[in-house]
């Protein structure tokens, strides 16, 4: 008889459950705890991709998504950034009136 493979959401579900008791629980800072819960959403919501790459080792695809979820990340930030400077600078092209009182 040839070997089962378990489904990559059974896969998930077990590493998972290892990752919570034996690392998460592990860490100091309340800050890295919550933060490990954003990326198990994160990995949550991308099942799909997930179990469509079956050549990537399951432990390889989640570091990879919370890296991918990382750079929208920090797209985002740049680009608030980027329009919040502007209307720095539109701003500082104000002239500046004194009222004397």
């Amino acid at each position: 008889m040839g070997r089962t493979t378990p489904a990559i959401r059974m896969n998930f579900e077990d590493l998972l459950s290892r990752m919570r008791s034996e690392y998460k629980d592990a860490l100091l800072s309340m800050g890295r705890r919550k933060a490990f819960g954003r990326l198990v959403e994160v990995w949550s919501a991308e099942m799909g991709a997930i179990s469509y790459a079956e050549s990537i080792s399951l432990m390889d695809l989640l570091l990879l998504t919370g890296a991918v979820d990382n750079r929208r990340v920090n797209e985002e930030l740049i680009l608030r950034i980027s329009e919040i400077e502007k209307r720095i600078d539109d701003l500082s092209h104000i002239p500046i009136v004194k009222v004397e009182g």
